[in-house]
């Protein structure tokens, strides 16, 4: 009777130690993300700037084509002159400290 009990403890044990090792898995499937971001948010031509805003990457460049242009006669006329209101700014106190105001 001993030994048949000694049996039934030891049997869980020795089941234990025979289950198969897996030391080379088969490769599992990615998962596949259901959400994708997309340039932060802001859409195409467009990035999150320092404050959370959108801004746009910058001017896009398209080359020119070829032109062929025919020699004509130069007229040198004066150009316009244009006089800018001049602008006068100071600071002031402001809730987060001083502003600079123009106008």
């Amino acid at each position: 009777m001993r030994a048949l009990t000694l049996l039934a403890l030891a049997a869980p044990a020795l089941g234990a130690f025979a289950a198969p090792a897996a030391a080379f898995p088969l490769p599992q499937a990615p998962e596949v993300a259901t959400v994708q971001t997309v340039a932060g948010g802001c859409g195409v031509g467009f990035h999150r700037g320092p404050w959370g805003g959108c801004r746009g990457n910058g001017a896009v460049y398209v080359a020119p084509r070829a032109v062929v242009v025919a020699p004509r006669p130069v007229v040198v006329a004066p150009g316009p002159v244009v006089v800018a209101p001049v602008r006068h700014c100071w600071w002031r106190a402001g809730p987060y400290g001083s502003v600079r105001v123009c106008n």
